[in-house]
């Protein structure tokens, strides 16, 4: 709880240091996200278990439904992630996060390690594959990588492990095979990277109309970096001018707006912050037995896992992949997520002894 409050104490500071306009909505999104938390934290973890199959069934439903009647950001036409209903919008890919983990869960503490490999295949496969159909590849490669920690560390033998990520790739690439036409932007950020960080004279090497698309794919990491660069070991402080103006700062950035005003050092506590959740995360796993202890384990790897991905993009360690920072970043489907991750994980705590240990 306290590593939880002190990412939302850091989620509040980055609104206010970069879109102080949104600072009302932010806290009453925060406050839905603490609410969540708080109602998960007391539902038995034994009842994730038991309706994981139908609480992924609900989320590839949604997922479904979302390229029909969903809408995407203001800069693309073909991306399609929220379902809008009045004035709430609901992202079902951020959900399926949970539902995924708790689906995996609950089918090998049934089965065991060593079963047909079928349905962990198609459960990744589809969320994978319509996540990637929306165009949000960044949230479907982590899926990806959502599932494979999962079973590594579970101890899936290694001749399944082979013949899932064969077949789940094929499946994933039928799906994105579909939409091939619509990802030029995954290849311009990965050229925009490869310019970035390998070679500056590649930029010369394209055409003209595509390279002015690859300067425009750089625009946001080059001045991420600024922003990282220029923050100093304690920083400017929450009021300070912002150097240069930064595309989704509030969201996908917010690390860079977070490390310029609280410095090297502050980006430091928050990353002890996501530590903190990691190592108790794997006692909870740990002290527990079954499919509770690969439920904590998964819901541990998808807060910890985001975070070090949207951190590294930030950096430009990656190409961008637009993944927002969990209990930090703003966004109300991603924050409630998060909270309902952190509040299953709570419960999960208590039931293995783990707060009552720590009273006494």
């Amino acid at each position: 709880m306290l590593a939880q409050l002190l990412l939302v104490g850091f989620s509040i500071l980055g609104i206010v240091a970069g879109s102080p306009e949104m600072l009302e909505r932010h806290l009453a999104t925060l406050g839905v996200a603490l609410a969540g938390t708080f109602l998960a934290s007391y539902v038995p973890p034994a009842w994730w278990i038991r309706n994981a199959r139908w609480l992924y069934l609900t989320g590839l439903a949604a997922l479904v439904v979302v390229l029909f009647v969903g809408i995407g950001p203001e800069s693309s036409q073909k991306a399609h992630r929220w379902i809008a209903l009045g004035p709430i919008t609901i992202q079902p890919s951020e959900f399926m996060k949970i539902a995924l983990v708790a689906y995996l869960a609950s089918f090998f503490s049934q089965r065991g390690t060593d079963y047909p490999i079928s349905g962990p295949v198609l459960a990744i496969g589809l969320a994978a594959g319509l996540v990637a159909v929306e165009t949000d590849i960044g949230t479907a490669l982590f899926l990806l990588f959502l599932a494979a920690f999962i079973l590594i560390v579970i101890g899936v033998p290694f001749r399944r492990l082979i013949a899932m990520s064969l077949l789940v790739a094929l499946l994933v690439a039928g799906i994105h095979g579909l939409i091939i036409h619509e990802l030029q932007h995954i290849t311009l950020r990965v050229d925009a990277w490869r310019v970035l960080n390998l070679d500056p004279d590649l930029i010369q090497r394209f055409d003209p109309d595509y390279a002015q698309k690859v300067r425009d794919a750089l625009y946001q990491p080059e001045r991420a970096r600024i922003y990282l660069r220029s923050a100093g070991l304690l920083g400017h402080g929450p009021g300070a001018e912002p150097p240069i103006g930064l595309p989704a700062r509030h969201n996908d950035m917010i690390f860079a707006v977070i490390t310029y005003a609280t410095g090297w050092l502050g980006a430091g506590m928050l990353l002890l912050a996501y530590a903190l959740v990691f190592a108790r995360g794997l006692q909870i796993a740990t002290r527990s037995t079954g499919a509770l202890s690969m439920l904590a384990l998964g819901l541990t790897g998808y807060l910890t896992g985001q975070a070090l991905m949207n951190i590294v993009v930030t950096m430009a360690i990656v190409p961008v992949t637009g993944i927002s920072l969990p209990m930090v970043s703003a966004g109300g489907s991603g924050l409630l997520a998060a909270g309902l991750a952190f509040g299953i994980l709570h419960a999960a705590a208590r039931h293995a002894g783990l707060l009552e240990e720590v009273a006494a």
